[in-house]
This record gives structure tokens, C-alpha cells and sequence, in this order.
């Protein structure tokens, strides 16, 4: 068993699963990701961590060829029922127009990121129609609290079907909406909003959440996303947490709430904040690219879905 904050072991998890991950962005912290491959092996997934994981390039891990060549590794490998990004960083983007869709199209693996990886999970179901979990990485495993850690290894076991919302979720808009789940580090989405990887949004549930960003900015990419997407085409948005928000020089005045509301103002669905994933202490991991129902009403906030 690893030295991980421990969770009892006879959950409802599948142990059976084979795990795989590659280091789609930056190169990683070594001791981390070595924790979170212990980690898992400690609750008894078979884990295999490809070479290219230790792999540097500048701040990339490895060459976009040397990435390319351990995502086909991996997704070619039938036997693999999860691939998790070993961290996150930068430079996944650069991934996207060099990967040959065909060539994994058929994989039954989930993939597991968030933050950088948000553009491979858009990519890998628009072009391939693969499946995700926007969740944690190998090297943040550790990281987890107990209650996320536990929700993860369910998730992707395929033996959870709700979303806890807990006690901090606030409700800006009742209504109730039923889609397709997708989502991201909002600094991400407008990286590839006009583009192939970008599905048509209509009725869509859309979540979000981002970090170290100043509050202009946010107010200027979701701006821009309401337009671009549109807002008006979503089923319903979800909130999570915004980590470490600046409001350097001149203050800007308007929260994040306020910012929420102005801009969610088009969408006839539910609207929720402070749900609980993101950079910050809580990452409850969210399915990716599965049909969802999402309800507001009464004070009360659900997410049922069949990943």
C-alpha cells in the first residue's frame, strides 16, 4: 500500500482496470509523479507509465513527435482501460493538428486530464469520439482530498452516475438541462473556439473553472465565449472554482459573480457556481463527451449521467 492518505480500499472500484499514462505538456516533477504511479498501483490498478513521461524538450516533455508516438502507444494498446496525463503545463495545443484521429478512433480507454489537457479532451471526442474524465493527473493524485480521490476511482470505474455538489454550489439560474458534458480551464476554450475541436454546442452543459488569472480577463473570455460559442445555444453552465484571481492596477470592480451573471444571462438553463473542481483544494472530477441531466431548483442542485 502507499504512503497516500489512505481511503478504505473496498469501495466500489474496479481494480481490474489497466491504467496507462504519457506527459501530454510539460515535463514533469519526477518525486510527484512517481507518488502518484505508487498511488495507484497501491490501490491495485495495474499502472504503466510510458517512457516518454520522463522525457524533456525545454519545458516540453519531450518533442510533439515523442508525445504523438506514446498517445498512439497507448490508445493502440487494447488491454489499457484509462490513459491519465502524468501533469499538465503547457503545450498539448500544439499536439492536436499533428495527430492522426484514425489511428485511435476504435479505443475503448478513457482519457484523464485537466488544465492543459482540457484541449485533448475536446480533440479526442470531436475527432475521434472518444470519451473523457476532466479530472486528476498522475502527478496530483496525492493531492486529492479524500472524498475526490474516492469519487475519481469510481468514476473512472465506471460505477458512479451522480455529481456532488456539496454545501458551497450557489444557484444564479433554475432550470433543468439535458446534453452532452463538456468542459474546461476556461483560458483554454478560446484556443480552440472557431475550430474543428470545437463541437457544435447546442443544448451542451458547459463547466469551467481556471486559475492565476486577472478578473478583466475573465470578464474578457467569457465575453468573447458568449458570443462565439454562444452562450444562448448551451442547455446549462457549471462554475467551479477560480484559484488565486488578481486585480492588479486599477480595481476592476466587478466579481466573479458578477462577471457570471452578465454573461449567462442568454442561457435559458441552470447556471451554478462554486462547484467543487479546479486548481484549487477541490478536484471532484467531471465526465467528458456523456449525455447529462442537469438540474436547479428549490436551493438544490443535481448532475446525473451514465458515463
Amino acid at each position: 500500500m502507499s504512503d497516500i492518505q489512505n481511503i478504505d480500499i473496498d469501495i466500489d472500484i474496479d481494480t481490474t482496470l489497466q491504467i496507462g499514462s504519457f506527459a501530454p505538456s510539460s515535463y514533469i516533477d519526477v518525486p510527484r509523479f512517481d507518488a502518484g504511479i505508487k498511488a495507484l498501483a497501491g490501490y491495485g490498478f495495474n499502472v504503466y507509465a510510458h517512457p516518454q513521461c520522463y522525457s524533456k524538450h525545454n519545458q516540453s516533455a519531450g518533442t510533439d513527435a515523442e508525445k504523438i508516438k506514446a498517445l498512439y502507444d497507448l490508445f493502440n494498446e487494447h488491454s489499457l482501460d484509462v490513459i491519465i496525463a502524468a501533469g499538465g503545463g503547457n503545450r498539448a495545443l500544439h499536439l492536436l493538428d499533428q495527430i492522426d484521429f484514425s489511428k485511435i478512433a476504435g479505443s475503448k480507454a478513457l482519457y484523464c486530464g485537466y488544465s492543459d489537457s482540457t484541449v485533448l479532451c475536446f480533440a479526442l471526442h470531436t475527432q475521434a469520439g472518444l470519451k473523457s474524465v476532466y479530472g486528476p493527473m498522475v502527478q496530483n493524485v496525492h493531492d486529492l482530498t479524500k472524498a475526490d480521490r474516492k469519487f475519481f476511482l469510481q468514476l473512472i470505474s465506471k460505477n458512479v452516475t451522480s455529481y456532488d455538489f456539496g454545501t458551497d454550489a450557489v444557484i444564479l439560474k433554475d432550470g433543468h438541462a439535458e446534453g452532452t458534458l463538456i468542459g474546461g480551464t476556461l483560458s483554454m476554450l478560446p484556443n480552440i473556439t472557431g475550430t474543428k475541436y470545437m463541437p457544435n454546442i447546442d443544448g451542451h452543459i458547459l463547466y469551467v473553472e481556471d486559475c492565476n488569472e486577472e478578473l478583466s480577463r475573465i470578464d474578457r473570455m467569457f465575453c468573447h465565449l458568449k458570443t462565439a460559442l454562444p452562450f444562448a445555444k448551451l442547455g446549462g453552465l457549471i462554475i467551479g472554482d477560480f484559484k488565486n484571481v488578481s486585480d492588479t492596477g486599477r480595481p476592476y470592480g466587478f466579481t466573479i459573480e458578477d462577471i457570471i451573471r452578465e454573461h449567462s444571462d442568454v442561457i435559458n438553463g441552470p447556471v451554478i457556481m462554486n462547484a467543487p473542481f479546479g486548481h484549487g483544494a477541490r478536484m471532484q472530477a467531471l465526465p467528458f463527451g456523456v449525455n447529462g441531466q442537469l438540474t436547479a431548483r428549490n436551493g438544490k442542485a443535481s448532475l446525473d449521467f451514465n458515463i
